[in-house]
């Protein structure tokens, strides 16, 4: 029944969150002046300057949050980023309210819009996760279902068929596959019957009630996917178009607008917007606090350095980062000063070129701790692929397939390679790979556990000498 009344479904939600910020903004402003207690030096502002300031708030609040096109059908859309996207929206909103009331020479309580944006945020938020388990339900029993057909009969069309039908709460049911040539057509793909060709698309949309149409044709049958999307011209059904990227690695692939033309990002970072700013608080908070705590350690090692051989503490070292920029990696000096005398090299275990004090401070890593400083100035990530030297860079780029792709992050103190052992000279496919690994599943909460791993190898790592 809703899938026939999307528009009225939407415009109730779109009714609804507009009745949440009003509540939302009224809530604060009994909470705020009429909790006891809590007193208003300025005394209690009237109720009718703020009734008028919601007149305002909210009309505008509507127009941020459907910037976020937080209003249109997304049945495969996930939950964490349509609550990000309220969060995001709440915090302009508020913040415009601020500015306005800023520009108002303060007129508006700023605990009041503190409490304004929690109890938004809470009500926007818990509307979408009620209204989504309920919509579900009603999917798993069943009901608002969509009738999808499935264009293609190779690998990429199964991929498609096993994603729908491994969802059953986005309430899409796959009635059967089209081939790209009836010739060459077999009589099931993916356990579903094949019920045509794609000369008879606009037949099978309508005899079968279809209601979505997924393009999952290689990129060899682009003939094939020219004529079914011209078949479909002039069909009901809605229709979206799959990329084959088998032959492409991905990264983080994913789909922009560029001025009304669609576009593939096939490989970009994870880095970006939002996350980019929570990985940088994160880092930022992290390496700040690290240095002040471990500052005694840190004098305490520079002193060692400085009695047990000559050469500075420090040593700075040329490293590719992010995007491929050069900078200078600290670290403790753990090595006599004519160590690369014969030129760049791994250590080996035993190394007769470590100083007494190297001989710990590598084992343990406590020679990677004035990488802080790196990630302090932003130079470096407290997690991330382990940064080369431009040396083995051009060596490994021109042998190691993919390996550049470590750098659409910051480069790390440490990462998933090295909580799995892979360090120094190791397989470098391998920590290729688990590097990439990072890359495409990266979350603030996998950096906190390659952290805590960090803490646990960290005096047990046979790798490190």
């Amino acid at each position: 029944m809703l899938a026939r009344h999307r528009q009225l479904f939407s415009t109730a939600v779109f009714a609804l969150d507009a009745l949440l910020l009003v509540l939302a903004w009224f809530g604060a402003y009994f909470v705020r002046f009429h909790t006891p207690g809590w007193t208003a030096p300025l005394g209690v502002p009237p109720l009718a300057f703020y009734a008028w300031t919601c007149a305002v708030i909210t009309p505008v609040g509507l127009i941020v949050l459907r910037s976020f096109q937080l209003y249109r059908s997304a049945r495969t859309a996930r939950l964490g980023e349509e609550l990000m996207a309220f969060t995001q929206g709440v915090v302009i909103i508020t913040a415009l309210a601020g500015l306005a009331s800023f520009f108002a020479r303060g007129e508006l309580s700023r605990s009041m819009l503190l409490l304004f944006a929690g109890g938004a945020l809470f009500g926007l938020c818990g509307s979408r996760i009620v209204i989504r388990w309920g919509l579900r339900q009603m999917r798993r029993h069943g009901r608002n279902l969509r009738y999808c057909l499935v264009v293609g009969t190779g690998p990429l069309a199964e991929t498609v068929v096993r994603k729908v039908q491994s969802h059953a709460d986005y309430g899409l049911v796959v009635s059967g596959v089209v081939a790209p040539d009836a010739a060459s057509a077999p009589a099931s793909v993916a356990g579903l019957p094949v019920l045509g060709a794609v000369s008879e698309l606009p037949q099978l949309v309508e005899r079968h009630h279809i209601d979505l149409v997924y393009l999952a044709l290689a990129r060899a049958e682009f003939a094939a996917e020219e004529e079914a999307l011209a078949q479909l011209s002039d069909s009901t059904a809605a229709v979206r178009l799959v990329p084959d990227l088998a032959r492409a690695f991905t990264l983080n692939a994913s789909v922009e607008e560029f001025d009304g033309l669609p576009v593939v990002l096939v490989t970009e970072s994870p880095g970006q917007g939002w996350n980019a700013l929570l990985k940088r608080c994160f880092d930022l908070l992290l390496s700040a606090v690290g240095l002040v705590v471990l500052s005694p350690l840190l004098l305490a090692i520079a002193v060692w350095i400085k009695l047990d051989s000559r050469g500075p503490v420090f040593y700075a070292q040329e490293r590719i980062g992010l995007n491929g920029l050069r900078f200078k990696m600290l670290k403790f000096r753990t090595m006599r000063t004519d160590a690369e005398a014969q030129g760049a090299g791994w250590t080996v275990p035993g190394d007769p070129r470590r100083t007494r004090a190297g001989r710990v401070l590598r084992p343990t890593s406590m020679d990677e701790l004035p990488q802080l400083v790196n990630v302090l100035v932003g130079e470096m990530s407290l997690v991330g692929p382990r940064p080369e030297r431009p040396v083995y860079v051009d060596q490994f780029r021109a042998s190691i397939p993919r390996y550049m792709l470590r750098h659409h992050v910051k480069a790390g103190i440490t990462g998933w390679a090295q909580v799995h052992g892979l360090r120094g000279d190791t397989p470098l496919d391998e920590r290729v790979e688990y590097d990439l690994f990072y890359i495409r599943n990266w979350s603030l909460a996998l950096d906190i556990r390659i952290l805590l791993k960090t803490l646990v190898r960290v005096f047990k790592d046979a790798s490190a000498h």
